[in-house]
């Protein structure tokens, strides 16, 4: 089986936003939740790509009580192929590890940490000592020590600086980056898909700074 970019991408924006459900043996589901207000863009983006890899069309569903959107995937073959052959897990991700396939290969592993970065990292901006959001930072969280473990690895490895912490609260791994040297490797070895990142950074370069609490039609206006 030939792993694509295309196919390794959506493997990090699985261990990401993704999930896989098994129903009495006859309904196979994969879905994929994100925040309706900012990210439907990207969704319908990642909609036509899940189409352009699987042959089949995601159903797109709006949440608009509880913010959320979702794609969903009726289908044994790739359910099959993302249990079976990526090792992906049905249910709850605690243990969610990088395929082996992926972590062993650096040009998939980037695309893949572009997909985990599209779904599962978080862009801000830190303030300075004039209380101004310039300083960007990326953070990564799980509840997979395993996973925790190997993107700090991957991380190191592509020369990033970061930290990787326990939040025993929750029973779950952080990891953070800061500053404009790590933001500008991340862009150089994996880069954004999301729009709701990539305005972000637009905004940012923009002005200099960033506002925050700003949904993405109010950046969008901004630019």
């Amino acid at each position: 089986m030939k792993i694509t970019p295309e196919i390794a991408y959506d493997t990090g924006a699985h261990v990401g936003d993704g999930n896989m459900y098994s129903y009495y043996k006859k309904i196979f589901r994969i879905t994929y939740c994100g925040n309706l207000s900012n990210e439907k863009n990207f969704y319908i983006k990642f909609q036509k790509l899940l189409t352009r890899i699987y042959g089949v069309k995601p159903i797109l569903l709006e949440r608009k009580k509880d913010n959320t959107i979702v794609l969903v995937v009726n289908s044994r073959k790739i359910f099959e192929f993302k249990r079976d052959f990526l090792k992906l897990p049905v249910g709850k991700k605690d243990h969610v590890e990088i395929p082996e396939i992926i972590l062993n290969n650096k040009n998939l592993l980037k695309y893949f940490m572009r997909g985990l970065g599209d779904t599962d990292f978080s862009l801000s901006f830190k303030k300075n000592r004039k209380g101004v959001h310039t300083e960007p930072r990326l953070e990564f969280y799980t509840k997979s020590n395993k996973l925790a473990r190997q993107v700090f690895d991957v991380l190191k490895d592509f020369k990033f600086t970061c930290v990787l912490q326990e939040v025993t609260k929750t029973n779950g791994f952080i990891i953070r980056m800061y500053g404009n040297k790590n933001l500008k490797n991340w862009m150089n070895n994996f880069g954004f898909f999301n729009d709701w990142i990539l305005i972000k950074l637009k905004v940012w370069k923009k002005l200099g700074y960033f506002p925050i609490r700003r949904s993405f039609s109010e950046l969008k206006n901004m630019l």
